[in-house]
């Protein structure tokens, strides 16, 4: 499976993986897309909402991390 992935930071200042899938990719696996939409998922597992271009928030928690740039 071809995944891309970035990094992204929460207010706490933890670094982490954020990995997404896209339809292709997720095509052995139930169909949870919507619109060939990608799915934004941490390392862990945990599943994130985008909110706006550098933007998440944690499904789970409610925390939000930030898209780390160059």
């Amino acid at each position: 499976m071809n995944t891309d992935y970035f990094f992204a930071q929460d207010d706490a200042g933890n670094r982490c993986r954020v990995d997404v899938l896209r339809a292709c990719d997720m095509r052995d696996r139930e169909a949870t897309l919507h619109d060939n939409a990608p799915v934004y998922l941490l390392e862990d597992g945990s599943r994130l909402h985008r909110i706006d271009r550098d933007t998440f928030r944690v499904l789970g928690t409610g925390a939000y991390v930030t898209v780390m740039r160059d």
